[in-house]
């Protein structure tokens, strides 16, 4: 389906839809995160796994990811029609697999209007220093 809004209305939406899907992450809102995540979603996480949709629900489900604070220091949004692209540099703490996270990191995450509403279609995280 494709966009109608402006390039600053997609981003203004966009932005909301980020801000949806990382409180969604801290508080473990599993139906938001399904709502959010386009169902052939892939994601590459910091230790080069891939996961697709049903893998990333489970790893929260389970608690394998756990998020206790995520704050945005840096986001970029660039509109391309129908396809938005959020790059965002993050401080996480929680923990992954049962190893410690605290620290900074790089997100790029793509969103695509998926009928008529904008999913989360790709993302990748990356540990990054300093």
């Amino acid at each position: 389906m494709p966009n109608t809004l402006s390039d600053q209305e997609t981003i203004l939406l966009i932005a909301d839809l980020e801000e949806k899907l990382l409180d969604g992450f801290k508080r473990t809102d599993l139906n938001t995160l399904d709502l959010l995540f386009a169902d052939g979603m892939l994601f590459h996480d910091q230790y080069g796994n891939v996961l697709d949709k049903d893998m990333d629900l489970e790893a929260y489900r389970s608690g394998m990811i756990k998020i206790a604070k995520i704050k945005v220091s840096k986001r970029e949004i660039r509109v391309f029609e129908s396809i938005v692209i959020v790059s965002a540099s993050l401080f996480i703490k929680g923990s992954y697999s049962n190893i410690l996270v605290n620290g900074k990191y790089q997100w790029l995450r793509v969103w695509g209007k998926v009928r008529e509403d904008w999913k989360v279609i790709s993302a990748s995280c990356t540990s990054i220093s300093g």
